[in-house]
């Protein structure tokens, strides 16, 4: 069995397209899950919604900008959200918040958007056990799949093995590509690995002004540094 995981599209659709090229020609998985946060913070946002919506065999899960898109007001919601029919709206606020995958018994797969409790609680690289072991209370699945940070890593804690699938719209880690991991189970062990994908990020950049975004310029460059800022 190989799975596709992918998250974080913020409505880029270029670089959506991007990933969905190399999967379709390199990849050829079973089924594909997509790990949230679909729309928000990109210049193409029904673009984007359109083009997840029409894939075949593949999942959801809701992301935090998903359910704020919807549920929550500011200038760059808004924008988003005016992209979007009604139809669109109900159908991100109707998505489930987990999905699980059974490979073999007891070799299962769970995928969320951040962590398996919330939807904000980032897991980081350098997380201590102590700090992520609470966010995995409860949890049956062997591995963890996720996104919401944005930066693509495995590792173990304890019994589990977490992966972060990082993001197609929106690299964190200084490296300029979209970012999706192939889950391949081969009926004993699973093989994990990250796939870095080129796109067009200075014609992203540009179609922010293009298509009036709120605070064009500064989304633009959050684009182009492609990493977090810390003070």
């Amino acid at each position: 069995m190989r799975i596709v995981i992918f998250s974080d599209i913020h409505g880029n659709a270029v670089a959506l397209e991007a990933v969905l090229a190399h999967i379709r020609h390199e990849t050829a998985p079973d089924l594909i899950i997509v790990a949230g946060d679909l729309v928000a913070d990109g210049p193409r946002p029904a673009e984007s919604l359109a083009i997840l919506r029409a894939l075949p065999n593949t999942r959801f899960v809701i992301g935090n900008t998903d359910y704020d898109v919807v549920h929550e007001r500011d200038i760059e919601y808004d924008f988003t959200r005016a992209q979007l029919s009604a139809e669109d709206l109900q159908w991100l606020d109707d998505l489930p918040f987990a999905q699980t995958v059974a490979a073999a018994p007891g070799r299962e797969l769970l995928v969320v958007h951040a962590n398996p409790c919330d939807l904000r609680a980032a897991i980081k690289p350098d997380h201590s056990p102590a700090i992520i072991r609470p966010l995995l209370d409860g949890v049956s699945q062997e591995i963890v799949a996720f996104g919401h940070y944005h930066v693509p890593f495995v590792r173990t804690v304890d019994r589990y093995t977490l992966v972060d699938v990082a993001s197609v719209g929106f690299p964190r880690d200084g490296l300029l590509r979209a970012v999706y991991v192939t889950l391949t189970f081969d009926g004993a062990n699973w093989q994990i690995a990250h796939h870095r994908i080129a796109f067009d990020a200075e014609a992203v950049a540009r179609d922010y002004a293009a298509v009036g975004y709120p605070n064009a310029e500064r989304k633009a460059r959050k684009l182009l540094e492609a990493r977090y800022r810390h003070p």
